[in-house]
This record gives C-alpha cells, structure tokens and sequence, in this order.
C-alpha cells in the first residue's frame, strides 16, 4: 500500500517539491563531510559531485530495498535541462571585469592568448575526444557488442566538456529517437550521465596527482587547509556606482533573478519559434534538428543574455535609463547556485542497474577518454600557453573532464590568487567556443542515424585538423615550461 501511494505520488507538484527540497539537504550534507572530512577535502571533489553520488547512493539502496524512488525523475530532470542555460545566462549577464593584455608575475612578463584560441583549444579537445570515444566504440560494436550503437562514443565529448546536463540533454533525445532501444528505456541518458560522472572523478583524483606533479616541479607548497577565513567582501562589489541600491521598492537580488528569468523566457521563446519555422519549411533535415535545438538551448541562451545585456548598455547610454541592473558578484551567485544544483541532481538520476551491460563501454571510455585528454592538453597548453603552462594544462584539464568550476579548482591549488591570464583564458575561451562548437553539435545529432557515423567521423576529423592548424600557426612545437 505504502510503495503504490509513493509510486503515484511520485508524479505529483508537491512531490517534486519534495525533491528539489532534498536535493538541497543532500548539498548541505555534502559541505559538511567536505569540512570535516580530511579525504574529501584533500580530494578537491566538489561538494556538488559529492551530494550528487550521496543521492544516487542514497536512491540506490532505497529502490533495492523497498522498490521506490524516493526522487521525483520529472523534477529531477527538470532541474539538470533548465538550470543549465538559467547558469549561463546569469554569467553572461555579468558586467565584464576590466582585464589587461599582460600580466606580471615577479621579473617574468605573460602576455594572454587570444580568446579564439582558447576556443579553439577546448572544441579541439571537445573533437579529439569525440574521436576517441567513436574509434572504441565502433571496436567494442564490431567484436563482443554487435547490438551497441557504434556512434554512442560521441557521447563523450558532452560528458566529459560539457557535464551531466549536456549529456543527459543528448541522450534523452537519443531516447526518443530509439537510437539505444536494445538496452531500455532511458539507457542513453543512464549512460550519459554515468559517464559524466566519471569524468568528474577524472579531474579529481588524477587532477590531484597532476597538481603535485606540478608543485614538487616548482617547489610550491600546496595549501590544504579548508577551513581558512574568507575574504573581506567589499559593498563595492554588491553596490557598485550608478547602480540600483541592495533595496529600495524592489530587492536587488530579486531584480537580478527577473533579468535571468526574462531572458530565458526570451530564449525558450526564440526555440519554440525556431521549431515552427522548421516544422513549416518541410525540410526534413530541419525537422531532424529539432531536438537537437532544444538540447542545446542553452547556446541560444548565452547569445540571448549578450544581446540583452548590450540591450541594458546602450540604454543607459543614451540615457534612458540611469542605473546599471546587472550586478557581477549577484549574477555570480546565481550561476553558482544553479550549476551546484543541477551537477546534483545529474548525478542522482543516474539509474546504476539499468545500465546492465552497457558498464563495459562506460569503464573502457572513461578511462581511454581521460588518458587522451591528459595527453592532448599536456601537448597543447604548454606550446600555445608559454608563459604560464602549467596553469594552462591544470585549469583546461578540469575543465574539459569536469565543469569550468572543476578547472578553476585546480588552477587555484598553484595560482591562489589568479594572477597569471589562465582563469580569464578558461571563461573568455568558454564564450568564443560556443559559435566554434556550433558544427559539433550539428554532427552530433546526426552521428546516431544509420549510414551517417562515417561522413561524421570523417567531418570531426577534418574540423580538429584545421583547428588545430589554426592553434599552432605561428607557433614552435618545442615544449616550454618553468
């Protein structure tokens, strides 16, 4: 009686409630462990990535023993697709810190490189590790996995660079679609999801020996102490000049959550348009496309918060209005907030038993994928990134393994106070990455359908030769490193 009553609560607006509610107790549990916990806190494991196995755990044990899921899998959801680009919204609408061409570090000048090389570097390691992932699952296909999708290997790149959220984004619409049918309902998205959590524990454990590698090189002693005090937070930074007060007739922070909602209603807006236009030209390509725009809304997203905040600029202006809205450290607060959450419930709507067999392609990925990208980058940043390679390679391997808050992570172990251009480089390369990985996704969506993994693979290819032609020019291929 009491697992049909839960079975069909399960479904309901306050059981959903329930959910969002938990998967906050979950986060808050994690902060503690994270504190008090020397393993975890010497990990550099995000409290997001540790609430998330603590629910998927938690779930896990809950569905084996009584046979319900204590979570709702529509809130669940709901929270990993929207908060996603609701994140990059609020990090777009950031008023751009004042950054300079040269950084000094002692005697030693480090001149920044150029943001569309940093673009070009993260959809480079997006497309090598699309390869990998194809290359092992086209061999594990053709040998001891004939029912295998041999394209599901172009998962990794959205797992591994762009988180759970992409990934399961993807492979929900792999799902739809009946790309991974053999293995269940939602096999795709299980698989997705469980692979990015792989690569989160890929830029944290080998991060951790990359990071000391580092160190006992430079002679750096490395802080482990989590528990420092935090800095003084100036009023300047919550109340700049010519902006609108903490409060007045509206809250600040409520006015910074209404800009991020109105934007993203402009972009959902814009999707639903986009699909009638597709849906009316009888294109079926542009049919296809569909699913793949709204998986990929939050690129369409990150366009629409620049546009209104050029919007917002040119207003005040030419006077129209007489305050700046968007406020740097709020918005940052928000996009903190809604990555931590949606990592977390990412990782708790990972299904472990309805993977089955698919565990085999999940462990041979994750590990062929995250040696490639250590090798890749360890390649790359210290020949494009000359002056400051070591905390090129650390921030852009966290990155490309776990989120953009995974690398900066790991760059802060060996620059604490972010003085050399790698953090800048991480967030201005996220930016200019999202026109580059345009045709990426394009291939993606169509690698799955049969007859296409071909042209596909040989598309990718092509795409990371050129670009890697471009990160080079001008470039020697001799090592350098302090």
């Amino acid at each position: 009686m009491v697992t049909e009553y839960l079975n069909l609560a399960n479904e309901s607006l306050s059981f959903g409630v329930i959910t969002v509610c938990s998967i906050c107790l979950f986060i808050l549990i994690a902060n503690i462990l994270r504190r008090k916990i020397p393993l975890f806190r010497r990990s550099l494991m995000p409290s997001a990535v540790i609430a998330g196995l603590l629910g998927l755990i938690t779930k896990e044990i809950v569905l084996a023993v009584w046979g319900f899921n204590i979570f709702s899998v529509a809130a669940l959801s709901g929270l990993v697709y929207h908060l996603l680009p609701i994140g990059f919204i609020a990090l777009c609408l950031r008023e751009k810190d004042n950054y300079t061409s040269e950084f000094n570090r002692g005697k030693i000048k480090l001149e920044r490189v150029a943001a569309a090389k940093s673009g070009s570097l993260i959809i480079s390691s997006y497309l090598i590790q699309g390869l990998t992932g194809i290359a092992v699952t086209v061999l594990l296909g053709a040998t001891f996995m004939p029912q295998l999708n041999k394209a599901v290997g172009i998962i990794l790149p959205l797992a591994y660079g762009q988180g759970p959220q992409q990934a399961s984004a993807t492979g929900y619409i792999w799902d739809a679609a009946g790309h991974m049918a053999a293995w269940g309902q939602d096999s795709a998205k299980n698989f997705g999801l469980t692979l990015a959590a792989f690569g989160f524990l890929w830029a944290s454990i080998p991060g951790i020996i990359l990071i000391n590698q580092v160190a006992k090189k430079r002679g750096i002693t490395l802080a482990r102490n989590d528990n420092q005090k935090s800095g003084e937070l100036s009023s300047y930074s919550i109340e700049g000049p010519d902006e609108v007060p903490l409060s007045e007739s509206i809250d600040k922070f409520t006015l910074q959550i209404c800009m991020v909602g109105g934007t993203y209603l402009l972009t959902i807006g814009t999707v639903i348009g986009i699909e009638m236009i597709f849906r009316a030209s009888g294109v079926r390509f542009l049919i296809d496309l569909i699913p793949t725009i709204w998986g990929f809304a939050f690129m369409l997203a990150a366009l629409a918060a620049i546009l209104v905040k050029n919007i917002l600029r040119h207003l005040v202006k030419s006077g129209v209005m007489h305050r700046k809205y968007p406020n740097s450290y709020l918005m940052n607060r928000i996009s903190g907030a809604a990555f931590d959450i949606s990592i977390t419930a990412a990782l708790a709507l990972i299904s472990v038993f309805s993977l089955g067999t698919l565990w085999i392609p999940v462990f041979v990925l994750s590990t062929v994928g995250g040696i490639v990208t250590i090798l890749y980058l360890r390649f790359v940043t210290y020949r494009i990134y000359r002056s400051y390679g070591d905390e090129a390679f650390l921030g852009f391997y966290g990155m490309e393994t776990g989120t953009i808050a995974n690398g900066m992570i790991l760059l802060r172990e060996i620059d604490r106070n972010f003085s050399t251009p790698a953090s800048d480089d991480l967030v201005i390369g996220s930016s200019a990455a999202i026109i580059l990985g345009f045709p990426l996704l394009i291939l993606i969506a169509q690698a799955p359908r049969p007859g296409n993994l071909w042209w596909v693979t040989l598309a990718i290819a092509l795409y990371f030769i050129v670009l890697n032609i471009y990160l080079f020019h001008g470039v020697s291929l001799k090592k350098t490193g302090k």
